[in-house]
């Protein structure tokens, strides 16, 4: 009896990378329960040593009401540091969801240029 191959990636995971303007925080996979306290360790530990952190959800197809309290607890702990948190390439179900929660207009740039790059 042969079981199912395991993933070789973890359910969500993300990467960092440094540009001129900020540290971009890149999140691979579904920011759920099970995963948001990860996404906000991560965060946390870059908050004292920078000004501005984008946060890249291209490659999130799903976030639950663990994730947009993540997104707005970290919000909330970047201002209190005097970081810009950041959103972008946020997909059209995101927006609509960060839009119906009232989230949205936190990340103003997500709102202004429709989640991409300007």
């Amino acid at each position: 009896m042969t079981g199912s191959p395991q993933p070789t990636t973890p359910a969500f995971h993300v990467r960092c990378y440094r540009t001129e303007q900020s540290v971009v925080v890149e999140c691979h996979g579904k920011l759920t329960f099970e995963h948001a306290p990860h996404l906000r360790t991560k965060v946390h530990a870059l908050l004292p040593e920078e000004k501005r952190i984008t946060l890249d959800l291209k490659e999130v197809p799903f976030m639950d009401s663990s994730g947009l309290g993540a997104l707005a607890t970290l919000y909330v702990a970047a201002r209190t540091r005097g970081c810009k948190l950041e959103l972008i390439n946020v997909s059209q179900a995101m927006r609509t969801l960060l839009s119906m929660t009232n989230l949205l207009s936190l990340f103003e740039d997500a709102g202004r240029y429709g989640g991409k790059i300007p």
